[in-house]
């Protein structure tokens, strides 16, 4: 129709009395419906949402590091004799139960990974370490932590990939060269991602100790550099899952290399004050970075339209990959396939955690006049309280994932 023959809408000409009457007592109609209402009670959800799963995923995490820590060394040692009896000609005298097999050699080469990684790193020197990132300036001190941010993510999706392809090469074709190749990528990946978390560990430990708090200060801003980065891309729940368990990872590592520092600090000062300041930090820390997952994901999942319920799904995804459920192959351990899924580097986390508990010892050689049998008689019940940790832990995290998978 045309334009001109349009009904012209009526003129709505007030008086000033009327305009300030219709404004103060007026009754204005809106559309609004229950979904802006929905909208708002999913946004106030997401918090509880995140915090149930990132609990369970970081229980999941401790098993997983418990693991390499316990019961690996284990599986170890069973590998050494079972080799050795293979050897003697009497691997076949226990009913076939002491005959080495090829999956053992996977046991063995990351047994020697440890060993040689947590070699290198011994002979870096803490003290040296820390004294040159106090001495650096804070703008290439903010660089070298963005790209050790950056690296690490890359490293963690990497990692578990180069693992699964030397055991596929040690029980397929252990005599092949790509083995052989398998090996020393394997190798070069470990010692590489070792020292970055070192360094990381190192400028945590400067950033707790530092009286002017610029590092501390450095470090905070970068929870909160996630948010710019995260919540204005577009998501979908798959990605919102990897940045879940990338963020799940994240304060894993965050609560480990914290608590070795504060061992480190307390067998080298080991007064009330130090202790004190350093919890104080740490909870600063901590809370900062709890605030942040919390403010990234209610906005990632507002204005990407994502229900709240999602991170149930999420739990019920990590709950099936411990007990096995959906898999269509048998996992190598219950830690496994969740491994691979959080991305969670385990082998480079225990050389970090040899090396600082190294150090500590040493430090309580001196002020707690340990002897070397004193030292080892405290690792061996060390030992044992982790080892049945992690076998209390693992069965529990089993009975949960059950009976969050069961209709």
């Amino acid at each position: 129709s045309d334009p001109a023959d349009a009904t012209p809408a009526p003129s709505r000409f007030m008086t000033l009395s009327s305009y300030i009457t219709e404004e103060m007592l007026g009754q204005h109609e809106n559309d609004l419906s229950d979904s802006v209402d929905d909208a708002m009670q999913n946004f106030l959800k997401v918090p509880l949402q995140v915090e149930i799963l990132f609990t369970y995923g970081f229980c999941v995490c401790v098993d997983c590091f418990l693991y390499v820590v316990t019961i690996l060394p284990i599986k170890v040692l069973i590998s050494v004799v079972k080799l050795f009896l293979t050897v003697i000609g009497a691997g076949g005298t226990m009913g076939g139960g002491g005959k080495f097999h090829r999956s053992h050699m996977y046991d063995l080469i990351r047994g020697v990974l440890i060993y040689v990684c947590c070699t290198i790193l011994n002979r870096i020197q803490i003290g040296m370490l820390y004294h040159w990132i106090r001495s650096q300036a804070m703008i290439k001190l903010y660089v070298l932590i963005a790209m050790m941010e950056v690296f690490d993510k890359l490293m963690c999706s990497f990692g578990q990939d180069a693992l699964d392809s030397l055991y596929w090469n040690m029980t397929r074709r252990p005599f092949h060269r790509r083995s052989l190749v398998s090996a020393i990528v394997v190798t070069i990946y470990t010692i590489t991602h070792s020292m970055m978390m070192f360094l990381h560990m190192a400028t945590i430990n400067v950033a707790m100790n530092s009286s002017d708090q610029a590092l501390l200060t450095l470090l905070l801003s970068g929870n909160f550099a996630e948010i710019k980065t995260h919540v204005f891309k577009k998501f979908d729940r798959k990605f919102l899952f990897q940045l879940t368990c990338a963020d799940i990872v994240e304060r894993f590592k965050l609560v480990l290399f914290m608590s070795l520092t504060l061992i480190l600090n307390v067998f080298q000062d080991g007064s009330s004050r130090v202790v004190r300041e350093f919890s104080r930090l740490a909870f600063f820390i901590l809370v900062s970075e709890v605030v942040a997952d919390w403010i990234k994901h209610m906005f990632v999942t507002r204005l990407n339209a994502i229900s709240s319920t999602a991170y149930s799904d999420f739990g019920l995804v990590i709950a099936g990959d411990i007990t096995g459920l959906g898999h269509d192959t048998a996992n190598l351990d219950h830690t496994h396939a969740v491994v691979k899924r959080l991305g969670l580097a385990q082998i480079p986390l225990v050389c970090i955690m040899i090396r600082y508990m190294v150090e500590a010892a040493r430090y309580s050689r001196l002020s707690l006049e340990f002897t070397r049998r004193d030292l080892i008689v405290h690792l061996m019940v060390l030992f044992v309280i982790l080892l049945v940790t992690k076998i209390v832990l693992g069965m529990l995290l089993i009975w949960i994932s059950e009976r969050k998978i069961s209709p």
